[in-house]
């Protein structure tokens, strides 16, 4: 009766510890400071804001410090500011596009991708070449140095489970020509599509600044009817987002865990940024075709229940194990009473 018992509880015990799953991260290990020049218009910031002519060429300077026991090469490279799909001003995308709108792109601007090694414990100064064009520009220029340290594996030993861990630093670089900033931000609305993000379904309008300044505090209120009808479908609002110059990005509204259907429908969008307002409103459509493929491949709703009912089961399971642990004791228990 003990074996049986204990062979029933080790099952039990078993089937909950494959529930549980650690994970662990390690801490940046080195700094980027930047050496402000001269031209550097707010002394008080970390990033670069210079004041530049046109023609001119310049030195930048960044130091990296390595805190690390064991020495670390570092890729450096320049990025051109651009607007994520999260509303946020992204310095890190090596292989951004730059938009439409974009005159002067800062990337070419600054000089190409190097990699340096930094002992353990000490720190290098880097120099990056800063180009700018000929021909004049108007309000900002945006763009980044992103520092990536090296990619290195590690495994863990329980599993033999290999882990990448990346670090990344960005610089901001902001050039302009004049200190007073007239242009004022300018927003467009372009496609507006059905579309999946992370798998999910979501219908996103693609928003623009084309002109060449940041805009700042941006706030979206958006929502979507039937063509001719009042019903709100979709209400998305967000805050605190911010573009950069000359950039779009995708706004998305949902909440990812409903099926799309076919039919014509209205995006009614507001924004408000910088004093200024924008209002739109569109129609478009969603085919049978786009609404099929992506509720076929989207994941979220249709896969939620799956889950839920391998919670169930394994709720059961154990119920199951529990009452013939119970059952087997009264058994014995009568056994031993006659």
């Amino acid at each position: 009766m003990k074996k049986t018992f204990w062979q029933l509880v080790l099952l039990v015990s078993v089937v909950l510890g494959g529930l549980t799953v650690t994970a662990q991260a390690d801490n940046l290990n080195y700094t980027v400071k930047a050496e402000l020049p001269t031209n550097q218009i707010n002394q008080k910031v970390s990033y670069f804001d210079l004041k530049v002519k046109p023609g001119q060429k310049q030195n930048l300077v960044l130091t990296i410090k390595n805190s690390d026991q064991q020495t670390h090469r570092y890729t450096i490279s320049p990025n051109l500011a651009v607007t994520n799909d999260n509303g946020i001003i992204d310095y890190s995308q090596s292989k951004a596009k730059a938009d439409s709108s974009l005159a002067f792109n800062v990337k070419t601007a600054l000089s190409e991708k190097q990699v340096v090694t930094v002992p353990a414990k000490s720190s290098k100064r880097v120099t990056v070449k800063l180009t700018v064009p000929q021909k004049k520009f108007e309000g900002i220029a945006l763009g980044g140095i992103n520092v990536i340290q090296e990619l290195k594996a590690t495994k863990e030993k329980s599993s033999g489970m290999a882990i990448d861990n990346q670090y990344a630093y960005v610089l901001g670089v902001q050039l302009r020509e004049s200190n007073s900033i007239k242009i004022k931000p300018n927003m467009k609305l372009h496609q507006i599509k059905a579309t999946q993000l992370n798998y999910r379904n979501y219908v996103t309008a693609n928003l623009q600044n084309d002109r060449s300044v940041i805009m700042h505090g941006l706030k979206i209120k958006s929502y979507v009817t039937a063509a001719g009808a009042s019903k709100k479908l979709m209400v998305m609002s967000k805050d605190n987002l911010a573009m950069a110059p000359n950039s779009n990005f995708n706004f998305a509204m949902g909440d990812g865990s409903k099926q799309l259907k076919a039919g014509k429908y209205t995006l009614h969008l507001t924004a408000t940024a910088d004093k200024g307002k924008w209002q739109f409103t569109r129609n478009f459509t969603i085919t049978d075709k786009e609404a099929k493929h992506l509720n076929d491949t989207a994941v979220g709703d249709q896969t939620q229940p799956n889950y839920f009912w391998w919670f169930v089961a394994l709720g059961v399971v154990i119920l199951a194990l529990l009452s013939a642990i119970i059952w087997l004791l009264l058994k014995n228990r009568r056994r031993q009473d006659h």
